[in-house]
């Protein structure tokens, strides 16, 4: 039976059982954490479960991985792309001078209700602004350490970026470090903001069920 995010999930329980505080698909950072601890020392391990390698190629295009490399090379700053601008119907001036941008899309059985009869008919419009917004980020938006935890051999220690551990899990649920994950930083993480964030979604699960039992009793 091959391994699946759970029984990795219950792997690192097990590994980690010195650690003082242990979640799972947990919301602490901007991103969904598979695994995020705290040792005794304060310091935070997030572990990003990959059960296929095509899941861990994919997970490079979330907006965590643009932080860390940034954080990587000394930046504080990183790019998000949020879409692209579209001029639809631009002028024949904007066209000739920049054809490249110009898409054209042709229509056939258009409908002119001038000539009362169908026709083609091309549409213009023009991809003129990339929408990119430089963010900036401090250290309470990274773990201390970053590992990847994988079914054993599924990837090799190369593979993984330079910032990143690597964890092997064997079908006995037995853990390996084949890579220890590098300090992405040492500030202190403020466990209580988790905290917090529980017990909110746990307070306002009770008060939605108390609402419904008064709907029900009435």
């Amino acid at each position: 039976m091959g391994l699946t995010e759970k029984s990795i999930q219950k792997a690192l329980f097990m590994n980690f059982f010195s650690h003082d505080y242990k979640f799972i698909n947990v919301y602490y950072f901007n991103n969904e954490s598979d695994w995020l601890s705290f040792l005794p020392s304060g310091y935070c391990y997030e572990v990003e479960i990959k059960i296929s390698r095509s899941d861990f190629k994919a997970d490079f295009k979330k907006e965590k991985h643009r932080l860390h490399n940034s954080n990587t090379v000394g930046r504080k700053t990183y790019l998000v792309r949020q879409g692209t601008k579209l001029l639809h119907e631009p002028n024949w001036e904007l066209c000739k001078a920049f054809p490249e941008l110009i898409i054209a899309q042709e229509h056939f059985n258009h409908w002119s209700t001038k000539k009362r009869e169908f026709e083609s008919r091309v549409t213009l419009r023009m991809e003129h602004s990339s929408m990119i917004d430089f963010r900036t980020f401090a250290n309470e938006k990274l773990p201390n350490k970053f590992f990847y935890a994988v079914p054993e051999g599924m990837i090799s220690k190369d593979e993984v970026p330079d910032y990143a551990g690597l964890l092997y899990i064997d079908e006995n649920l037995k853990v390996t470090k084949v890579k220890d994950g590098k300090f992405i930083h040492k500030d202190i993480l403020d466990v209580k903001k988790l905290f917090k964030k529980t017990y909110y979604a746990y307070e306002s699960f009770v008060r939605n069920n108390f609402n419904n039992k008064e709907i029900k009793a009435s």
